[in-house]
């Protein structure tokens, strides 16, 4: 069981495009292989410019991804498949000023509404604190990753 989090920036843009709809891949037979049994995913990545290979290595099915945009977490998402995209089908396909190797799929995805400040507590960051792409270190993951979603779901509701 993969217990590992990630914090993820997005371009709300390109997020609406590929995470928040899902793609409809049937209109596209040249897709890479790890989405050629797929009819539709959810596709997200990271940026080739953000130099974090290394943290993208270390995706694996199931983990939690908590994606945001300015001060507020907007969705999570678990991730599905990661692959190195080599030919930057998907970023050339469906994004915009977003050239990307590294792709994965989202899967179980959530849309929530919680101020950055609520999530850094969770993981006993300052409220002012604002990452990059990283995995959260195990040492600030605490609780069950449905417990996080869980909280993360509550504080939408209670404060829609």
């Amino acid at each position: 069981m993969s217990e590992n989090v990630f914090l993820v920036p997005i371009d709300p843009e390109n997020f609406d495009r590929t995470v928040r709809t899902p793609v409809d891949l049937t209109d596209y037979p040249d897709r890479p292989e790890p989405l050629a049994d797929l009819d539709e995913a959810r596709l997200w990545a990271v940026d080739d410019d953000s130099g974090n290979g290394s943290t993208f290595e270390k995706m694996e099915s199931g983990d939690l991804l908590l994606f945001y945009a300015d001060d507020e977490y907007v969705a999570t998402g678990r991730v599905g498949e990661a692959f190195a995209d080599e030919d930057r089908w998907a970023s050339g396909t469906f994004w915009t000023a977003f050239p990307t190797t590294r792709v994965y799929t989202v899967t179980d995805f959530g849309a929530v509404s919680a101020p950055k400040r609520a999530v850094n507590r969770i993981f006993d960051y300052s409220s002012s604190y604002t990452p990059g792409f990283m995995r959260v270190a195990d040492s600030r993951v605490t609780a069950e990753l449905s417990s996080i979603e869980s909280a993360l779901e509550h504080y939408t509701k209670r404060n829609a």
